[in-house]
C-alpha cells in the first residue's frame, strides 16, 4: 500500500524564521507544537471546492480522486493575499473514505452514529493532505492510512454510545478521533496514525528539513 503522494511543488523553500498553522483543530496545534506556530485561519467554502474538484478528477481513482480534492482544500485554507517573508504557512485538511464516500464532519449525532456504526468489519480509509506555503515556494502532498474497525457484536453498543455521547464527534470527520477511542474497537491501523489524527508530522518534518 502507498502511504505518501505528491500533488504540486514549484519554487524553493527558504530559510524559515516562523511558522504560521492555518487551522483551528486543536489536533493539529498539538502535533505541531515543537515548531512554535502562530495561529491563524480563513474561512472558506470546503463543500464547493469537494464538489468542484471531485467532477473535475472523476476518472480518477476514487482515493486518489479524493486525495485530490483534499490537497486542494488545504491550498485554499493558506490562500492568503499578504504572505510574510521568512514565513512557512502551513494548511491541512483531513477526509475519511469509505466505501467510496467521503465523510467530512457529522451534522448530528445520529449522522455520527451512522458513521461510526458504518466501520465495523470492513476497512476505511483516512486520508490528510498538507500544503507548505511561502513567498517563494508551494509543496502540497497527502497521506493515506488505513483503518480497521473490529466486528460488530452486542457487548459493543455501551462503549459506541458512551464514545458518541461523551467525545465532541461533531467536530471530527467521519465522527471518531483515533486518539479517543477504545482500544476494543480497532483491530489494525496501517500506516502513520497521525494522518488518522489530521497531520501526518513525520511526512511534513522531513519536507522541511533544516528549513528552521
Amino acid at each position: 500500500m502507498k502511504f505518501v503522494y505528491d500533488y504540486e511543488k514549484n519554487g524553493e523553500l527558504g530559510k524559515i524564521q516562523s511558522v504560521v498553522l492555518m487551522s483551528k483543530s486543536p489536533r493539529r496545534r498539538e502535533l505541531l507544537s515543537f515548531l512554535n506556530p502562530i495561529l491563524s485561519s480563513i474561512d472558506i467554502d470546503e463543500r464547493a471546492i469537494e464538489d468542484r474538484y471531485m467532477d473535475l478528477y472523476k476518472n480518477d481513482d476514487f482515493l486518489i480522486r479524493a486525495g485530490k480534492t483534499c490537497c486542494e482544500i488545504s491550498k485554499e485554507k493558506s490562500s492568503i493575499s499578504n504572505l510574510e517573508p521568512n514565513t512557512l504557512y502551513i494548511s491541512s485538511d483531513t477526509m475519511v473514505i469509505i466505501d467510496d464516500k467521503i465523510y467530512g464532519k457529522p451534522k448530528d449525532l445520529d449522522q455520527a452514529k451512522a458513521m461510526f456504526m458504518s466501520y465495523f468489519s470492513k476497512s476505511h480509509h483516512v486520508i490528510t493532505s498538507v500544503c507548505l506555503r511561502s513567498r517563494s515556494s508551494i509543496e502540497v502532498f497527502f497521506t493515506v492510512a488505513e483503518v480497521r474497525f473490529t466486528d460488530y457484536y452486542n457487548s459493543l453498543d455501551e462503549v459506541i454510545d458512551n464514545y458518541i455521547n461523551e467525545n465532541n464527534v461533531m467536530d471530527k470527520a467521519g465522527a471518531y478521533g483515533i486518539q479517543d477511542l477504545d482500544p476494543r474497537l480497532v483491530s489494525y491501523i496501517c500506516g502513520d496514525v497521525n494522518t488518522i489524527i489530521g497531520l501526518p508530522v513525520a511526512e511534513l518534518s522531513k519536507r522541511i528539513g533544516d528549513k528552521i
